[in-house]
């Protein structure tokens, strides 16, 4: 890292939300981060209003609005509803969006009018299996006439209450998904297709921006649920019809206005290790964090059902928790939980972490860097578990899967449902695995985090599973010094643009550790003159808990001067093996 100034003082938290790690406040923040001031976690599926004062991490309510509550009768409307929560959002200091719901939500009114009613087979069963014909002219007429009377009444409100609002995310089809049907219509005639599906949903895409093309309503964002442009010609040739029009629709939508905000839930905001997630990651992480060469990405995306799953439930602080810095690191911004769990008070660390990173995602303009410490172990990778060992590398080879669990039963991995590991992928593994598995297929191998990169994880510590304390969030993954492989120190690369020469302000670093034991361990860094200066020593005290140490640096020089090249490390100062979840850093602006 580049040459800046530092202050050395160490300090235990007491408290998250006033120390140097804590978010601003919605009033507080400040340029020059990249990220918009309505950025942050989001609850949904609330009436009430939000207690930001209790749960000062809460950004803002995500709300589902429908067209048929919203115009009951034909030209007769009802805004009761959604002006009640923007009020709430107003008074409460919070933010406010809705998705509108429309197909299968639009009013009964449309069919007496000559929409025809489309019966549709195969669709989730959960869903309305009755929806309206999209082409039609009269739904088509209708539809355009109620976005033009939806924007008068935004534009209508005070202004206030216009500013609550982060941004609006139109939906066309069935609730926010991107498909029109839920299944296929058992009328032939009622069949969509690619161009179509292209032509509505581009239609009605320009008619929402033709009719919040108002100066009151110019600071509202619209978020869609659209794919990456890609090519379409190897759809063309599947012959499937739905994706090929969504892709058609992505690549018209991407090049005709400038769409920097999407939706993206499966599998990034509903868990975390699903087996066969390292290919959405290596698809969706260039436009989320703009590593193509354009703007990063706003990516939202809703928790819904899964914490309903037994692979969840087995431990829900720690899964909450856990799923929250997977959402981090993959490139979620914003994340909705239903405000009756966060009402409960028991996961509020990986909920205000999900509303601190959000849209930090160029280290120049973040003002925090973090790493969380984990092992993962892929029976995907030859490299590390050879086929000549642990047999074919293919997802339903148990055996394989039980010679890797029992090489690391020792350091606390385990897998608990055989059948999910070796059979289950995405959001289907997410929530019918009956217990949580630590080896699995075509995983993120690799620690979370944000600008900081752990040098030679493997062959310099020791990754643990299911440690310390379980009321506690931190243990589902760890890594520990191993004494007696000679594995007693750990360093790091902090990202070289993540301080500048301007930033002349001081360095806080929080190390969250299991204080287990009575040994102690030191934290070593590349200071102005010593490449490797120890800034702390830190002797545990056996409390058997997680605990969480502060400290701020004002010397240092972060120019990869350390042992391995590295900027700062952590090392073992005797025979015990420390354990560690978290570093932390934080620029003191």
């Amino acid at each position: 890292m580049k040459k800046y100034r530092l202050t050395i003082t160490c300090f235990l938290l007491i408290s998250i939300n006033s120390s140097l790690f804590s978010q601003k406040s919605l009033n507080e923040q400040v340029e020059p981060f990249e990220r918009p001031k309505w950025s942050g976690f989001y609850v949904n599926k609330t009436s009430e209003p939000i207690n930001t004062k209790k749960f000062p991490f809460i950004k803002g309510m995500a709300d589902r609005i429908k067209w048929s509550d919203l115009e009951p009768q034909m030209d007769i409307y009802d805004w009761t509803r959604m002006d009640e929560k923007i009020d709430n959002a107003v008074k409460g200091n919070y933010y406010y969006y809705f998705v509108l719901w429309t197909g299968p939500h639009s009013p009964e009114w449309i069919y007496d009018l000559g929409v025809p009613k489309v019966a549709c087979k195969g669709g989730n069963k959960s869903a309305k299996d009755v929806f309206p014909y999209y082409l039609d002219k009269n739904y088509i007429n209708f539809f355009y006439k109620f976005i033009g009377k939806l924007a008068e009444h935004i534009a209508s409100l005070p202004k206030a209450n216009r500013e609550a609002f982060s941004f609006i995310q139109p939906a066309f089809g069935s609730t926010g998904d991107k498909q029109l049907y839920k299944g296929t219509p058992i009328n032939p005639a009622y069949k969509i297709s690619a161009q179509q599906y292209l032509e509505f949903c581009s239609g009605a895409t320009v008619r929402f921006y033709e009719a919040f093309d108002r100066p009151e309503l110019k600071h509202i964002k619209f978020l869609f649920n659209v794919d990456n442009e890609g090519d379409a010609d190897e759809l063309v040739k599947s012959k499937n019809e739905q994706k090929l029009g969504e892709q058609l629709y992505a690549n018209w939508l991407r090049k005709t206005y400038k769409i920097d905000l999407r939706k993206q839930q499966f599998t990034i905001a509903i868990g975390y290790q699903a087996n066969d997630e390292i290919k959405q990651d290596k698809e969706l992480r260039p436009a989320f964090y703009g590593l193509n060469g354009k703007k990063p990405e706003f990516v939202r995306g809703e928790f819904s059902k899964f914490g309903d799953g037994e692979i969840f439930k087995e431990n829900k602080i720690w899964n909450y928790y856990w799923t929250a810095i997977s959402t981090i690191d993959r490139g979620l911004d914003l994340w909705e939980v239903d405000y009756n769990t966060v009402k409960t008070g028991l996961y509020n660390e990986g909920f205000e972490l999900s509303s601190k990173y959000s849209y930090y995602k160029k280290p120049q303009s973040s003002p925090y860097a973090f790493i969380a410490f984990r092992d993962v172990l892929d029976a995907a990778n030859t490299e590390r578990f050879s086929e000549s060992k642990y047999g074919e590398a293919i997802q339903s080879n148990k055996e394989r899967v039980l010679k890797i669990e029992s090489e690391f039963k020792k350091y606390g991995a385990k897998v608990g449902d055989i059948d999910a590991a070796t059979t289950l992928k995405g959001q289907n593994y997410l929530y019918q695995a009956q217990a949580i598995n630590d080896v699995g297929f075509g995983l993120i191998a690799r620690n979370y985090g944000r600008f900081i990169n752990q040098i030679d994880a493997n062959e310099t510590s020791v990754g643990l599973w299911r440690v310390g304390p379980t009321n506690q969030p931190y243990g589902r993954y760890a890594r520990s010094f191993e004494n007696e492989s000679n594995k007693n120190r750990m360093y790091f690369d902090l990202d070289d643009n993540f301080l500048s020469q301007k930033e002349k302000g001081s360095v806080s670093f929080k190390i969250i550790y299991l204080d287990e034991g009575i040994g102690k361990f030191s934290f070593r860094y590349d200071s102005e003159l010593n490449p490797d200066k120890i800034g702390i020593t830190i002797t545990k005290t056996n409390s058997k808990k997680w605990v969480e140490k502060i400290f701020t640096i004002k010397d240092g020089a972060f120019a990869n001067r350390g042992p391995l090249k590295s900027d700062f490390s952590l090392v073992n100062e005797d025979k015990e093996n420390d354990v560690f979840h978290m570093i932390e850093i934080a620029k003191n602006l």
